[in-house]
């Protein structure tokens, strides 16, 4: 299972550098020769899985027939790799320093989005062949390039190959980070420092190894900014294409890649030129490239939703019975923000600015307030004088913290979450670099120290989650017993997995993020057709549930907790007059609809 996982994600990064370099053309500069070109293949074959699921090929043979065309016309590219040209040790040395986070990506999947939506989505896609529309889940569509990656190699490998894309993600985010702190400034240990900065930020860790999205949405945003950075510095177009696929590409992870899409058009409409038509003809270059990429996946959420943005701005596209409710007072104005004093905006701008100035300690210190995730860098925290010190003179300091604060306060519009700010963690590592650099001068020793004690963090943080999670599971049976460990309700779904393989449709109460692990159909969550409002709300009877679940295809109930969440009592012979028994430990009990 694990090597055929490894296998699926070698296989990806391959085919992705294969394809980047039939499209990039070689590079110039060490590390941005495979790094970019990766990330380019990578890109590229999320729009194509999209477009194969389109026409309902996202199939083993289809993908394989795709692949093995791209090695075909990549035999130029086989033929002029140059073995000796590799840096073997340095190469060793990064695989012995990244193995703990390998070894953590081994662990099954138990994040709470991953099962709840980012795992179902790439299996949707997998065991339909296309890319539908899931309405069981909290999301039904969404912008999707990243789970289509993961569907790319679970169609040939298990979940945890899902995981190994991620990781393959941070590690190209982290050789961009050391690419463009070589360049900006000027030194190899430059970019040591930015990147051991980079992957010493626990979080960053924690999401390599694991089915969220982020480290995707965090390569790609890093790569668009370094490829218009790029092209600021050299004006070949090549980069300037580059720029608009990945910054589109951001887009099609997450919805908070936009910003990144529009920071990257802005510096590309914005930058000098030496005549204007020239400013014309690279903003339609950049716009033609963005548009052709972000059109299958924007027209095909409005194409089921009448929303490109679904399910966000209701008052603007329409609601749904997907729209978050807790989100529509931070994306929409409220119905009386026209006739607000202009007062109490003022106090709101002023209540998000107080917010991003001790968020650099709530991050590390004070984490409840954000999610309760893992650590950023302390590091970030203990160089925030130096960066400060060296923005009043260095003008590459003000962009990169500029960017990196007008980020943050957009997130601030966000349910609080550190996870969303992980994709400007870049920019903050070539910040703390270039701050500290000056005072290092030119001793290596003491620069090999710092870049030690830099990268700490996330080893010491690897380690730890190995000491949390116990023996890493290597067999089904290890599999098996680890879910039951880590995911109380997990027994519940496995005993209709055991018995009625994927022939039951459960509604559960209170545990959402079970989907993934369900072989049949599973309903319940805060939101959607069959969310606990709909089916609850003003319950009178168990068979009023009954009725209700009825309507909905249920033949199962899953109940948490003991049974506290429903309107009566479980034990209650009227209850059991409707809800057959079938399986009960502490944690949730399974019923049959009669």
């Amino acid at each position: 299972m694990i090597a055929l996982s490894v296998l699926a994600v070698l296989v990806l990064a391959v085919t992705a550098f294969i394809l980047g370099r039939l499209l990039t053309g070689e590079l110039d500069r060490p590390v941005e020769r495979w790094a970019v070109p990766m990330a380019c293949g990578l890109a590229v074959l999320a729009h194509l899985g999209l477009l194969l699921g389109l026409a309902g090929l996202l199939r083993p043979a289809a993908v394989v027939a795709v692949l093995a065309a791209i090695h075909l016309l990549g035999i130029p590219v086989w033929r002029g790799l140059r073995p000796t040209s590799w840096r073997w040790r340095w190469m060793a040395l990064g695989a012995a320093a990244l193995l703990p986070s390998a070894l953590l990506a081994l662990y099954p999947p138990t994040g709470f989005d991953a099962t709840m939506y980012h795992l179902p989505f790439a299996r949707g896609f997998v065991e339909s062949g296309g890319v539908p529309f899931l309405a069981d889940r909290r999301f039904p569509v969404f912008p999707q390039a990243n789970e289509m990656l993961f569907a790319l190699v679970m169609l040939f490998a298990p979940d945890l190959a899902a995981h190994g894309v991620q990781w393959l993600a941070t590690v190209l985010a982290a050789a961009l980070v050391w690419a463009w702190g070589r360049d900006a400034f000027s030194g190899g240990a430059a970019g040591w420092l930015a990147a051991a900065v980079f992957l010493g930020a626990p979080i960053v860790i924690h999401l390599a190894s694991s089915a969220y999205i982020e480290a995707g949405l965090t390569l790609f945003a890093t790569a668009a900014l370094y490829a218009v950075r790029r092209w600021r510095g050299s004006g070949e177009r090549r980069w300037l294409v580059l720029s608009a696929l990945f910054a589109a590409t951001a887009a099609d992870v997450k919805y908070l890649g936009l910003f990144f899409l529009g920071v990257t058009g802005l510096t590309v409409l914005l930058g000098r030129f030496p005549e204007r038509r020239a400013r014309w003809t690279a903003a339609l270059l950049f716009a033609a490239v963005a548009v052709a990429a972000l059109a299958p996946w924007y027209g095909r959420i409005y194409a089921w939703t009448g929303n490109p943005v679904f399910p966000f701005f209701p008052r603007v596209f329409g609601t749904s019975f997907w729209a978050p409710a807790r989100f529509e007072g931070f994306l929409t104005p409220p119905a009386d923000a026209a006739t607000a004093p202009a007062a109490s905006l003022g106090g709101l701008l002023g209540q998000r600015l107080a917010g991003l100035v001790r968020l650099p300690w709530d991050v590390v210190f004070e984490r409840s307030r954000y999610g309760g995730q893992p650590p950023h860098s302390p590091v970030y925290l203990a160089v925030l004088p130096l960066v400060l010190m060296a923005v009043a003179r260095d003008p590459r300091q003000k962009r990169l913290l500029a960017l990196a604060a007008a980020y943050a306060l957009a997130c601030t519009a966000l349910p609080a979450d550190s996870r969303y700010l992980v994709p400007v963690t870049p920019l903050l590592s070539l910040s703390a670099a270039g701050a500290l650099l000056p005072w290092l001068g030119r001793r290596r020793l003491l620069i090999a120290g710092l870049c030690a004690c830099c990268f700490l963090p996330g080893w010491l943080y690897a380690f730890y989650r190995f000491q949390r999670q116990g023996p890493l599971p290597l067999t089904p049976a290890g599999r098996e017993a680890y879910l039951v460990r880590k995911q109380p309700v997990y027994p519940a779904i496995a005993s209709l997995n055991r018995t009625l393989g994927s022939g039951y449709t459960v509604w559960a109460l209170h545990a959402e993020n079970m989907p993934y692990y369900a072989r049949g159909r599973f309903m319940g969550d805060w939101i959607g057709p069959a969310s606990f409002r709909r089916v609850l709300l003003d319950l009178s009877s168990p068979e009023e549930l009954y009725q209700r679940l009825r309507r909905l295809g249920a033949d199962h109930l899953l109940t948490t907790h003991q049974g506290g969440n429903l309107p009566f009592s479980e034990e209650d012979a009227a209850f059991q007059r409707w809800f057959q028994p079938l399986y009960a430990d502490p944690y949730a009990h399974v019923y049959r609809l009669r």
